[in-house]
C-alpha cells in the first residue's frame, strides 16, 4: 500500500502580460494565490483578498495552493538503545500548507517527503534511548513528543501517531542476556536483572566482555551496588560492576 501524501501545489499559470478582459480573480476558498513577479518576493492572496495589478501586472508565473489537511504517513526504521536493533516505526499524521509562499519558492510537490527527513530524525533520537523490548515504552514517549514537533516552516503536522513494532525473532532475542551482549550491548535492563537474580560470575564474565564506551549511566545498577555518589559511568562502572559481582560470587563459593 502507498503512503499517503499529497501535492499541496494545484495549479501553474503563466499569465498573460496584459488582461483587461481575464484579470487576474481571487482564488477559490480553501486555497491561496500565489503570484510570482519578475522582481520581489512572492504575492500571496486568500479568497476573500484583492489581487493587486489584476489587470496589467507583470507576473512570470501563477500558483494555486491547497490549504486543506491531509492525510500523510510514511515508514521508517529507528535504531534502538542498540544500534544493530531496529524499530519497526510507522508514522501518520495529519498535515497543511503554513506558508503558500515557501512552498511555492520551494516547489514543494510532495507534503510527506518534505517533513520526513526532520520528523524521523526527531523520532530517531528518542527511540535511541530504550532498549528494543521496552517498544511500548519507547511507542508512549515517542507520542508524547510529538505533541512539541514543528515540522517544516512551510508545512504544519496536526494530530500524529506513531506505531512501533519489532520482529518477534529479535524481540526473543533481545530479551535474552547472552544474546544481548553477542549482539554488542549491555542494556539497562539487562544489567538490572543479572545483578538481582543472575548468576555472578557470568556477570562479571559477560560485563568484561562488553565496550566501556557502549555501557550508558545505569544509575539503578550504581544503587544496588551501593554506588550512590559520584555515579561511575563507561569503563569505571564496568570495573566497579565486575569487583562487585566478583565479590559475590566468590562469596557464594565458600558457603
Amino acid at each position: 500500500m502507498t503512503d499517503p501524501t499529497f501535492d499541496p501545489i494545484l495549479e501553474v499559470r503563466r499569465p498573460r502580460a496584459v488582461r483587461l478582459f481575464a484579470p487576474i480573480t481571487p482564488p477559490k476558498r480553501g486555497t491561496a494565490l500565489v503570484l510570482e513577479p519578475r522582481e520581489g518576493e512572492p504575492v500571496v492572496v486568500d479568497a476573500d483578498g484583492r489581487v493587486p495589478d489584476a489587470w496589467l501586472g507583470n507576473y512570470l508565473r501563477s500558483w494555486v495552493v491547497d490549504l486543506a489537511d491531509h492525510e500523510v504517513g510514511f515508514s521508517e526504521a529507528l535504531p534502538a538503545e542498540d544500534p544493530d536493533l531496529l524499530f519497526d516505526a510507522y508514522v501518520r499524521g495529519t498535515c497543511r500548507v503554513d506558508s503558500p509562499a515557501q512552498v511555492v519558492r520551494r516547489r514543494v510537490r510532495d507534503a510527506a517527503a518534505t517533513v520526513r527527513p526532520a520528523l524521523a530524525g526527531f523520532l530517531r533520537e528518542i527511540a535511541a534511548g530504550y532498549d528494543i523490548g521496552d517498544y511500548a515504552d519507547a511507542e508512549a514517549d515517542l507520542n508524547a513528543q510529538l505533541e512539541y514537533f514543528t515540522a517544516d516552516p512551510a508545512l504544519h503536522i496536526g494530530p500524529c501517531r506513531v506505531r512501533l513494532r519489532i520482529d518477534p525473532a529479535v524481540r526473543g532475542r533481545a530479551a535474552h542476556p547472552r544474546g544481548r551482549i553477542r549482539l554488542g550491548q549491555m542494556h539497562r535492563g539487562a544489567l538490572g536483572r543479572l545483578l538481582a537474580s543472575g548468576d555472578p560470575a557470568l556477570a562479571a564474565q559477560l560485563l568484561a566482555s562488553v565496550d566501556a564506551g557502549r555501557l550508558p549511566t545505569m544509575p539503578r545498577a550504581a544503587h544496588a551496588m551501593g554506588v550512590l555518589e559520584p555515579e561511575p559511568v563507561g569503563a569505571a562502572m564496568r570495573e566497579r560492576l565486575i569487583a562487585h559481582l566478583r565479590r559475590n560470587s566468590g562469596n557464594a563459593g565458600n558457603h
